[in-house]
């Protein structure tokens, strides 16, 4: 069973949860308030912040938040990313199929919709990371004006939908280097076979223990390290690629596998 969630305190939210009860034949579950259920999904709504809760609201096999984004820029954006702090190494347990399921359907309802929003994954940031299932987080972004946009929910609600009841299988991994909106890393999972689950950016230190604990929090396991090459300094490239090494993994700069792709 998989857990759809939503703050009552986000406008971003709880726009999403009504396009949710509006789009799909969700039922209210009784003798449980604030909770809907269609097919194998469960949907509710919680009091406080989605970021900050210690606990799943309900018994499940994983987690997808439906959120608001906020930036300085403002900038109409549809995100989603996995929760987690890497600096402080606490990090959720990440679910690369949903997080690829959840990016291409936000692409594809952005350009059914005619949206004129930005599509990308983020790094991994903020919590909860202590949830004990996996947890994702879709988002809408960046200011009041989308939050409350009609068409950019149902556009995310599309995305967590589809991401509950197919996600998108292939060669997991995780990511490294790059800025905030992992723009190379979109790219290799909507153009590629691979799915990544957690992407530490550049600005965050990274040793063996990080990476060896972003790959302990990742379900399924991790065949890959994806590189962000131009997105890393010379020294980051050098220990990430003799970190995989001595786990048995391979490193590979993002730009193979998009050239793989292509072949």
């Amino acid at each position: 069973m998989r857990l759809i969630s939503a703050s009552a305190g986000d406008p971003a939210g709880k726009n999403v949860a009504a396009r949710l009860l509006e789009l799909y034949d969700f039922k209210p579950m009784v003798c449980q308030p604030n909770v809907w259920v269609y097919e194998d999904v469960l949907l509710t709504t919680i009091a406080g912040e989605a970021v900050q809760i210690s606990a799943p609201p309900l018994m499940a096999d994983e987690v997808i938040f439906a959120s608001r984004h906020a930036s300085e820029s403002g900038k109409p954006t549809l995100t989603t990313h996995i929760p987690g702090e890497p600096s402080k190494r606490e990090l959720a347990i990440a679910s690369p199929p949903t997080l690829k399921s959840a990016l291409r359907e936000l692409i594809a309802a952005r350009d059914e919709l005619h949206l004129p929003y930005e599509v990308s994954l983020e790094a991994t940031h903020h919590g909860p990371t202590g949830l004990g299932i996996p947890a994702t987080f879709v988002e809408i972004g960046s200011s009041p004006a989308q939050w409350r946009d009609k068409k950019a929910a149902e556009a995310v609600a599309r995305a967590i939908m589809t991401a509950a009841a197919s996600p998108i299988k292939g060669r997991q991994a995780v990511g490294f280097g790059g800025p905030h909106y992992a723009p190379r890393h979109t790219q290799v999972v909507l153009r590629t076979d691979v799915c990544i689950g957690h992407i530490i950016p550049k600005y965050v230190e990274i040793d063996e223990g990080l990476v060896k604990h972003a790959i302990e929090r990742t379900s399924g396991g991790v065949e890959l390290l994806a590189l962000d090459w131009k997105g890393l300094d010379g020294g980051q490239r050098q220990q990430l690629q003799q970190i995989a090494a001595k786990l048995g993994l391979r490193a590979v700069r993002e730009s193979e596998l998009l050239h793989q792709a292509k072949v």
